[in-house]
C-alpha cells in the first residue's frame, strides 16, 4: 500500500504538470521548468526499474513512433531542439507506461482529482487576479512593458466582467479541455456510484466550460454527448435495433457536418469567432508549406514548439502573438515527422480506439460506466485535435499512450498490481 500511495502521488504530479505546464513555466520560467521535467523523468524511470518493466512488450506503433522522433534529430532543422523534444517524448512514454501499470480505478481517480484540483485552483486564481490585482497578470519570469496586449497575459482578470477566463493554464482552450476531461470522468464515476458528492464534481467542470467558452471544446463536447448517447443505446438495445439507431445518428451527423461547412460564416458568427478560426487557416498554410520541404520524414520532432527555435518562433504568428502549435495535431505530426509519422500516429490512434471499444464490449453490466470513460476521452481528444495540438503533445499524449497500451500492461509491467483503487474521499 505504501508503494501504491507513492506511485499515486507521482502519477498525480505527472498529470498536473502535463495538463498545466504553462502555469509552471509562467511561475518559474523555462530553465527551472526543464529541471523539474528532468527530475520527474528520473523518478518515473526509478519506479519503472522497481517494477521491472519489459520494454520489448511495448506496442510496435509506440516504439516505432518514438524511434522515428529520436532519429529525426539527424535531419532536423534544429538537431538540438529535436533531441530536446525527443527526450520529452521518451519521458511521456515512460510516464504512460508507469501510469498504465496502476490499477484502472486508481488511474481514473488520479485524473479525476488532479483535474478537479486544477479547476478549483483556476477559479480561485482568476478570482484572486480579478479582486486583488483588478487587471491582467503576466508571467512572473519575464518583464512585460506597460500596454502589453492581453494575449500575453497569464490571466486577464476578466472573471467578474463576464468575459472568457484562462485559468492556471493561461489559455481558455486548454482550460476548457481540462474541464471537459474532468466532466467525462466525473459523470462516469457518478453513474458507477463511486462519488457521494458527484453533483459538485459534475457542476465544477460544467461551470468552467461555460466560463472558458471554447468553440473547439464545444464541438468536442457535442461529439462526446453523441457517443455517450450511442453507448446508452447499445447497453439498452443490442442487435438490429441498435444498428438502426447507429445508422440514423451517423446519417444525421454527416448532414449536420455538411450544413456547418456550407454555413460556416454564420456558424462562426454564432460562436463569436472569426470565420478563419482565429488565424488557423493561415497557420495551417504555413505549416503545410514547411512540411512539404520534407514530406516523407518531416523537419524533425519537437512536440511542443520551442519559442527560441526558428522558424517555429514565427511559424504560428497571428498579429502580435506567436502560437507554439499547428492548431491541428495531424498537421503538426506531418510537419515534424512526415507521412511516416502520420501513419504511425494513425496506428496509435487506431489501436487506442480498438482497445476502448474492446473494453466496452467485454464489460459486465456493472462496469459499463467506468469502461465508457476511455472511449469518451479518446473521442474528446480526437475531435479537439482537429483544431488544437497542445493537449495532444501534453497530457493528451500520455492518455493516448495509456489507451494504446491497453490490456498489454501486465505484459509490459509484470509486477503491475491487480488491486482496486486506494481509498478516495467524496
Amino acid at each position: 500500500m505504501h508503494h501504491q500511495r507513492r506511485r499515486a502521488v507521482l502519477a498525480t504530479w505527472v498529470v498536473v504538470h502535463t495538463a498545466a505546464g504553462d502555469a509552471v513555466r509562467n511561475l518559474i520560467g523555462y530553465p527551472a521548468w526543464g529541471a523539474l521535467i528532468v527530475a520527474t523523468i528520473v523518478w518515473v524511470v526509478i519506479e519503472l526499474v522497481l517494477l521491472r518493466v519489459r520494454l520489448s512488450r511495448v506496442p510496435r506503433s509506440i516504439a516505432m513512433f518514438t524511434a522515428l522522433a529520436v532519429a529525426s534529430a539527424a535531419w532536423a532543422i534544429s538537431p538540438g531542439a529535436s533531441l530536446l523534444g525527443s527526450i520529452g517524448l521518451m519521458g511521456m512514454v515512460a510516464s504512460a507506461i508507469f501510469i498504465a501499470a496502476l490499477p484502472y480505478r486508481l488511474i481514473l481517480a488520479v485524473f479525476h482529482w488532479s483535474l478537479q484540483g486544477l479547476l478549483l485552483g483556476s477559479l480561485a486564481f482568476e478570482l484572486l487576479v480579478a479582486v486583488v490585482l483588478r487587471g491582467p497578470l503576466f508571467p512572473l519570469w519575464s518583464d512585460y512593458p506597460p500596454g502589453t496586449t492581453l494575449e500575453f497575459a497569464w490571466s486577464g482578470g476578466l472573471l467578474l466582467r463576464g468575459e472568457r477566463i484562462q485559468g492556471l493554464m493561461g489559455n481558455a482552450n486548454l482550460l476548457a479541455m481540462v474541464a471537459l476531461v474532468a466532466l467525462i470522468v466525473a459523470v462516469c464515476r457518478a453513474v458507477a456510484r463511486l462519488d457521494r458528492l458527484w453533483p459538485i464534481w459534475v457542476l465544477l467542470p460544467a461551470i468552467t466550460l461555460a466560463l472558458a467558452r471554447s468553440a473547439t471544446v464545444t464541438f468536442a463536447l457535442l461529439a462526446v454527448a453523441i457517443i455517450g448517447g450511442l453507448i446508452v443505446a447499445w447497453v439498452r438495445w443490442r442487435g438490429a435495433a441498435f444498428y438502426r439507431i447507429f445508422a440514423i445518428v451517423i446519417a444525421a451527423g454527416l448532414v449536420a457536418i455538411g450544413l456547418i461547412i456550407a454555413n460556416w460564416p454564420h456558424v462562426a458568427e454564432f460562436l463569436n469567432r472569426d470565420a478563419d478560426l482565429t488565424g488557423r487557416f493561415d497557420i495551417w498554410g504555413r505549416v503545410v508549406d514547411l512540411a512539404l520541404s520534407s514530406p516523407v520524414v518531416g523537419v524533425g520532432y519537437l512536440g511542443y514548439w520551442q519559442p527560441w527555435v526558428p522558424p517555429f518562433d514565427v511559424l504560428g504568428r497571428v498579429g502580435d502573438v506567436a502560437y507554439l502549435q499547428a492548431h491541428n495535431v495531424w498537421l503538426d505530426v506531418f510537419m515534424q515527422l512526415g507521412i511516416v509519422g502520420v501513419i504511425l500516429w494513425a496506428a496509435m490512434q487506431w489501436r487506442a480506439m480498438v482497445n476502448c471499444l474492446g473494453a466496452m464490449y467485454r464489460s459486465r453490466p456493472e462496469e459499463y460506466a467506468m469502461n465508457a470513460a476511455p472511449l469518451l476521452l479518446w473521442v474528446a481528444f480526437f475531435v479537439q485535435g482537429l483544431a488544437e495540438s497542445r493537449p495532444w503533445i501534453e497530457y493528451g499524449m500520455i492518455l493516448l499512450l495509456i489507451l494504446t497500451i491497453g490490456r498489454r500492461r501486465r505484459e509490459i509491467v509484470p509486477r503491475a498490481p491487480e488491486t482496486v483503487a486506494i481509498s478516495t474521499v467524496g
